[in-house]
Order: structure tokens, then sequence, then C-alpha cells
């Protein structure tokens, strides 16, 4: 987020303007540079975050390399990778694979079928949403995954939606839904995400 400036933290390290500094620093290419600053900024306020610049641009550049600041980053070949965990789940179980198949040929929620819906996935926040359907829906969705959705991490800062359920006080918005889908909003992402990054304890002293 700040390479080209080296700033060190130090006690007493003067606190800036988050939203001036986040639209000054975020590339030029990025849509809605004010919807990001305010949300960056409503994080460090309602976490009560020193706002130095170390601070802002270790966000920044966390937010950048894991996603390019887009809230539900497409991952390359996710499809591909989630047909792989259903395969090695089922064999894992000794369920045979066209049975999963056709399992999942059934129509979902949305009416298309789930194997249409995973051929066709690109970011985690589809992949979770296929996964919860198959859990609440498909008898067989629960004996592979039990009752947990396998997709572990979302959002511009990939946080663990683990973490996120386990660290909501003081979250300053109403959530529409689950912690999970509020960590694949743009809001959500970042906010469990500058927790984890600067207001979650370290077993380390240097």
């Amino acid at each position: 987020g700040c390479s080209s400036e080296k700033q060190h933290s130090a006690p007493g390290q003067p606190t800036v303007d988050v939203r001036k500094v986040v639209k000054q620093k975020m590339p030029a290419r990025i849509n809605d540079r004010d919807g990001w600053a305010r949300d960056i900024a409503t994080a460090f306020e309602s976490q009560k975050l020193p706002a130095t610049l170390d601070n802002v641009c270790s966000v920044l550049a966390v937010a950048e390399q894991e996603s390019g600041y887009v809230a539900d980053p497409v991952v390359p070949g996710l499809s591909k990778i989630a047909w792989q965990e259903i395969d090695r789940r089922a064999e894992k179980l000794h369920i045979p694979a066209f049975l999963v198949r056709t399992a999942l040929k059934i129509p979902s929620s949305n009416g298309k079928s789930y194997s249409e819906r995973l051929d066709k996935v690109t970011t985690e926040k589809q992949l979770s949403a296929i996964f919860d359907d198959v859990l609440n829906r498909v008898p067989l969705g629960q004996r592979l995954f039990g009752s947990l959705n396998p997709v572990h991490t979302g959002g511009p800062m990939q946080v663990a939606i683990a973490f996120a359920e386990a660290h909501t006080d003081g979250y300053p918005w109403q959530r529409e839904g689950s912690v999970r889908e509020e960590v694949f909003t743009r809001r959500g992402g970042m906010w469990f995400g500058i927790y984890h990054l600067l207001n979650y304890p370290a077993n380390y002293s240097r």
C-alpha cells in the first residue's frame, strides 16, 4: 500500500486522516474509493485503533496482496478445486463418485442444479452459498461435510470465517445475514481483516 515510503512504528507516532490516506494511496484503477475509505475508517474508529500511517498502509498492503481490492475476488480454477474436494471426501467415506454426481444434479434453491453451479463457480462467496444450500437441502451433503461449510476464508483480506464468528463484539453495522455472509462483503471483510491484523494480540514479544 505504501511501499515507496518506509515508516517505522514508534510510540507517539502522529495520527493521520484515514479516509484521506486511503484515497491517496489506493491505485487509481479502484472503483468507489470513497466507499473503501469510509469502511476502513469506520473499522479504525469502532475498534479504537491508532490511525497511524504504518497501520493504514499495513491494511492497504494486505488488501492489495490478497484480493487486489476486490470484496469477493475471483479464484482461478475454483470449480476444479471444489469438485476435487467433493471427490476426496466421497472417496474417504467410500461413497461412489457416480452417486455423488447424481445427487448434485437435482435442482438447488435457485432452480439450477448443484452441478451446474459448481461448474461455473468463480468466487468463495458463490462457493460458500452453494455449500450452505447443499448442507441444508441435500442429505448426502451432510454426510460429506457434516454441518460445516468447507469454505474457511473470504473477503478482501482473506480472513478466516471462524475468526470472524468469534470476534463480533463492536461490529458497527447491522448484519443482514450471518457473520459468514458478512465476511464476503467489503465492509465486513475489511472490518474482520483489520481486527485480525491490528487488534488481535500476537503471542510473541518482538
